[in-house]
């Protein structure tokens, strides 16, 4: 007896250093070079809000799509620890590890402890949960928030004291402040519990109706905690809305969000090659259900709410608001993780160590590739383009934002002496956006061309209005020379003051060619390379070593 007992204590020893050893590589996965990555536009957005007095964040919110609590918090941890790109993004940063240990206390609900760390660690190596814990956005405190309410729910089932109520009264009043879409996490727990009616959760207190009559009362006081923030809407939403319009979804974006959950975010040959091998994930999946006796209640709360969460954003995207986004969703992955964890402890012999060594390789895979891989279409370097253009310009230039709301990064790093404005023109303080037309886009590049010189017109390739734009100025300007700095972020530069007529005939446009230097080009047009000062000096160069190819120079005659 007392060998079984230290062999026990042994095995729980080990269990624990495992779970410490999963726990520090996730935090230490989630804090590696968290000011490597430039500020994304949803980040600079955020702290953009969250400078501003919490006065100012609740009717900023009120025209939003999101929640005033997690800006709120954001605005007083900014108020002690600065705005600085790690600062802001240890807020993210906290929740997202505390997840960790969260998720494995939810897992214990419906495993054994070997398999609850094997759900722990998905969630550690996540590249998903790992994308959003290094954003300073409302996710990895969303992720966080399910997985506590789900693990409240599951105690007060089970045991139901008070502090188990009390805990998850505070948590889902917290939840429903965060964002929108926890209220169908709330919406998963009434379904098992109604659908569940039949099943005695703890024996000591086997009457249904009592715990019915408990949650109601709980439903209540969480009702009455949002009812304020829901009639403030009512009368102040659309009053300016800063709704982002989104695209109908297709059911190939149901694939991409599994896939995305599990792998993170991947360059688009990777994302569709392995996107195509979800159909045979899933047959794999519906044999091995087919196999099975009927599964637990458990583990069928677990399949509700991985999936129903999906499939109601899915059809309200389809015929009502277009809201189908994985960051939107991440509130069933706290579920999904746990139920693939399940799913691979029930399988047997080679076929589990085969699973699990294959996807361990590709979770680890996708991690790297998603951590180092500059073609990752999620990445957006303002810094960098900040950085080019405030060495390029000069106070005769104007720099221009399309769409308007790239202001948000691009003014958290850039220094610059031009002057920044947007197409259409827009004040980022009294809410909507002006609708791009050619009217709007005609009068207000007229406005912004004034007596500038150049135009250095940054755009998000895959954002409303971009695309409009860069067509405008390229219809109607000289373009002089134009940058990549992530997938869908380009510079273009345009000429926007023009000599008179008799000054016109007498410049010629040069297309620099590969090895070509500024001596040489004006050695070819003036005879005398000693010229490339005039050169220089026109077309505002502030490095004559530095041409890239396809570079155009007004070439002065």
């Amino acid at each position: 007896m007392e060998a079984i007992e230290t062999v026990s204590k042994k095995h729980n020893r080990w269990l624990w250093v495992v779970f410490g050893l999963i726990l520090s590589i996730g935090g230490a996965l989630r804090l590696w070079m968290l000011d490597g990555e430039s500020l994304r536009l949803d980040e600079a957005q955020s702290i953009w809000q969250a400078s501003h007095s919490l006065e100012f964040i609740r009717a900023y919110m009120l025209k939003n799509v999101h929640l005033p609590l997690h800006n709120s918090l954001l605005h007083i941890w900014m108020t002690y620890f600065g705005s600085s790109e790690i600062a802001v993004r240890m807020f993210a940063v906290i929740p997202g590890i505390l997840g960790i240990p969260a998720l494995y206390l939810l897992a214990r609900e419906f495993l054994k402890k070997e398999w609850a760390l094997l759900a722990m660690a998905i969630a550690a190596l996540s590249p998903f949960w790992i994308w959003y814990s290094r954003e300073i956005r409302m996710y990895s405190l969303l992720a966080l928030i399910v997985t506590l309410s789900y693990y409240f729910f599951f105690r007060i089932l089970k045991r139901g004291n008070f502090w188990h109520y009390a805990g998850y009264v505070v948590i889902n009043i917290i939840g429903i402040y965060t964002h929108y879409l926890f209220i169908l996490a709330i919406l998963m727990q009434v379904i098992f519990f109604l659908t569940t009616w039949h099943v005695v959760w703890n024996e000591k207190r086997p009457n249904k109706k009592q715990a019915l009559i408990r949650f109601i009362i709980v439903g209540v006081i969480i009702a009455a905690a949002f009812a304020p923030w829901l009639y403030a809407l009512i009368n102040n939403y659309g009053s300016g809305s800063q709704a982002p319009i989104l695209d109908e979804p297709r059911s190939f974006n149901i694939f991409l969000t599994l896939f995305e959950f599990f792998v993170g975010y991947q360059p688009n040959t990777a994302t569709t090659m392995l996107v195509a091998l979800w159909p045979f994930a899933t047959l794999i999946g519906f044999i091995f259900l087919a196999r099975r006796h009927p599964i637990s209640d458990q583990i069928y709360f677990l399949v509700v709410a991985s999936l129903v969460p999906i499939a109601i954003v899915y059809i309200v995207s389809k015929i009502a608001v277009p809201m189908f986004l994985s960051r939107y969703l991440i509130i069933v992955t706290p579920t999904l993780y746990i139920f693939f964890a399940w799913f691979i402890s029930e399988l047997k012999g080679k076929t589990r160590l085969l699973i699990m060594v294959i996807f361990g390789a590709i979770l680890i895979g996708s991690l790297v590739n998603q951590l180092t891989n500059p073609n990752v279409p999620t990445r957006e370097d303002y810094r960098a383009a900040a950085e080019f253009v405030q060495d390029e310009v000069s106070p005769r230039d104007v720099v221009v934002m399309s769409p308007p709301y790239l202001l948000y990064p691009f003014q958290y790093y850039y220094r610059g002496e031009a002057q920044v404005t947007t197409l259409p023109i827009w004040d980022k303080r009294k809410g909507g956006i002006p609708q791009v037309t050619e009217e709007e886009l005609a009068k207000d590049a007229e406005i912004i061309k004034g007596n500038h010189r150049r135009i250095f017109l940054l755009v998000g390739l895959d954002l409303v209005g971009a695309l409009e734009t860069k067509q405008y100025f390229d219809e109607h300007l000289t373009k002089l020379d134009k940058r990549q700095f992530s997938a869908n972020l380009w510079l273009h530069i345009y000429q926007a003051e023009y000599a008179a007529k008799e000054e016109q005939e007498e410049t010629t446009i040069h297309v620099v060619k590969a090895g070509e230097t500024l001596s040489g080009i004006a050695k070819e047009y003036y005879k005398d390379a000693s010229e490339y000062e005039k050169i220089r000096e026109i077309n505002n160069l502030p490095d004559p070593n530095v041409l890239s190819i396809n570079q155009t120079l007004i070439i002065s005659r």
